[in-house]
């Protein structure tokens, strides 16, 4: 007798319908959703008030933090004090790891090829730039505004680091780009003459350049024939300090200036780690909020095989 007085599913189905009806219109009540009018003003005002003050509060957050910021330069300029080096190409490997067959193109095509780009980068710049020829000796003008132009073609040389060597690749003496990472009003500074390192002094050390030095990692120069940097002296004070983090004009006239490196091995078919140093009197690691201690120095397995 139990089952007789038990509703079907469609008659279930349609008392839930009719009471989600009554919840959506109740006309007896005349509530929308559960709520009449005035319950619906007060908490219409409630929100209103509310995320009015919200937007007021978050407003006068910006104004006070926009009054702390300058267009001219970055908020925070100490997270890196100093630059640390960088390369090109950079090579895929986890390890910094350059190894091809002097004759077969394919095998150091994808070295090259970045090169070139980059190369060819540089050289339409300098057609677009309003960037200045700044005067020799490695010396800023002093107007801080002022982009010393960077020419790669003159930079490089009568060299074999230019894109008709295959940048010495194909000659089995190949180069790479050398560069320092941008630091935002980072300037470098002269050694004092008597602290000037002997592995500088011994490679032609000039005032007003960052000079850059390669060599066998832990000094295994029987591997090493000779190394080639242009230009010789280095990168010259007159591109710092870098200027352009908040400034677009300046960003797109400004180009890292660059060293080529060429390596000739003594070795063929043989692993040669080489290392390569920055050397100015304030980079020295650890002077930034996230700097590392180790010094400003890149290392590369470089292997040059003959077959």
């Amino acid at each position: 007798m139990g089952k007789e007085n038990e509703l079907t599913f469609l008659q279930k189905a349609s008392i839930q319908w009719n009471s989600f009806r009554k919840f959506l219109w109740n006309s007896e009540e005349k509530t929308v959703l559960g709520r009449n009018g005035k319950s619906w003003a007060q908490i219409s005002l409630f929100y209103l008030v509310f995320y009015a003050c919200l937007a007021i509060f978050w407003a006068i957050m910006l104004i006070v933090f926009l009054q702390t910021i300058t267009e001219d330069k970055p908020k925070w300029t100490s997270y890196i004090g100093t630059p640390g080096l960088y390369q090109i190409p950079q090579p895929e490997e986890k390890l910094n790891m350059i190894r091809f067959n002097m004759n077969n193109e394919k095998s150091y095509e994808k070295y090259t090829k970045p090169m070139r780009k980059l190369y060819d980068q540089y050289v339409e710049n300098m057609k677009n730039s309003d960037a200045v020829n700044c005067t020799d000796g490695g010396v800023r003008p002093d107007d801080r505004d002022t982009i010393c132009e960077f020419d790669i073609e003159e930079a490089f040389g009568d060299g074999v680091c230019n894109p008709e060597n295959d940048f010495g690749y194909k000659l089995g003496t190949p180069c790479i780009f050398i560069g320092l990472n941008r630091v935002w009003g980072w300037e470098p500074e002269n050694y004092d003459e008597d602290d000037v390192p002997k592995e500088i002094v011994d490679n032609g050390y000039m005032k007003n350049f960052i000079t850059i030095g390669c060599e066998v990692y832990k000094d295994v120069s029987t591997q090493l024939n000779n190394t080639e940097i242009s230009p010789k002296a280095g990168i010259s004070f007159k591109y710092y300090p870098y200027l352009g983090a908040a400034n677009d004009n300046y960003k797109n006239d400004y180009v890292s200036p660059l060293v080529a490196v060429r390596f000739s091995l003594f070795k063929k078919n043989t692993e040669v780690r080489l290392v390569c140093k920055s050397y100015a009197a304030n980079i020295t690691p650890g002077t930034g909020l996230f700097d590392t201690g180790f010094p400003s120095e890149l290392r590369l397995d470089l292997t040059i095989n003959t077959k």
